[in-house]
């Protein structure tokens, strides 16, 4: 009896401890929302804003769960707060970009507890607005390959970041047309809808796209004079 006592005696401790260290108080937000974004810094795994964090702990011997998971989130001083999740599997809705850094402790069946885990850090890329824009005020050019119109696309975010750029015509991607700029002459009148695709280079799974329409007016026939 006096060595079942002495367990719980030991849990409580070792939970009094780890509060006095670091509190329940979760931080919200990033742990760190200011340093440079990878390759610069250093990430375990980049998301998109609209991704969810899920992260999953290691199981006890005999693939079963052990009977606690202490998760830990780092605020931006580097301390470790306790949260409130106690199983294997932990899921945080990002807020804001940055990086997400994160802690995990074990305890088994007997109330022994793990060493603190190394760092996972999560990074957080903002979403992508994209914006296009002209060398032409009314985004007008003369049919017959008769002058052309320079479209520039720009992504909203800070230059930190690198993109990819993907140009379209009515839908469909043009060949080719990867750089920051694209360049339209028409041989027909009408109207052509140009649209771009911007992606960070980091991961393509959370683009912006913009479209920009363009009138290409008929230019006049060959002219016939008339002797008077």
């Amino acid at each position: 009896m006096k060595n079942i006592n002495i367990i719980p005696r030991i849990i409580i401790t070792l939970l009094f401890l780890v509060i006095a260290k670091t509190g329940f108080s979760q931080t919200a937000g990033p742990s760190d929302g200011t340093s440079a974004p990878p390759p610069t810094g250093t990430a375990d795994k980049i998301i998109c804003s609209s991704q969810n964090i899920s992260l999953t702990g290691p199981q006890d011997v005999g693939g079963v769960d052990y009977p606690s998971y202490q998760w830990y989130k780092l605020d931006a001083s580097g301390t470790a707060h306790l949260t409130t999740t106690t199983t294997r599997t932990y899921t945080e809705t990002p807020t804001t970009p940055g990086y997400y850094n994160y802690q995990l402790v074990t305890v088994n069946a007997n109330g022994c507890t793990s060493p603190m885990s190394d760092i996972i850090k999560i990074y957080v890329l903002p979403p992508i607005t994209a914006t296009i824009s002209s060398n032409i005020a009314n985004n007008t050019i003369c049919a017959q390959n008769e002058g052309s119109i320079l479209l520039t696309a720009t992504p909203s975010n800070p230059t930190t970041y690198t993109y990819t750029y993907q140009w379209t015509r009515n839908g469909v991607n043009i060949a080719g047309a990867t750089s920051n700029t694209y360049s339209l002459s028409e041989t027909n009148s009408g109207s052509v809808t140009i649209g771009v695709v911007i992606s960070y280079s980091l991961n393509g799974g959370c683009p912006g796209t913009a479209t920009q329409s363009v009138t290409v007016t008929p230019t006049p026939g060959k002219p016939t004079i008339v002797i008077n």
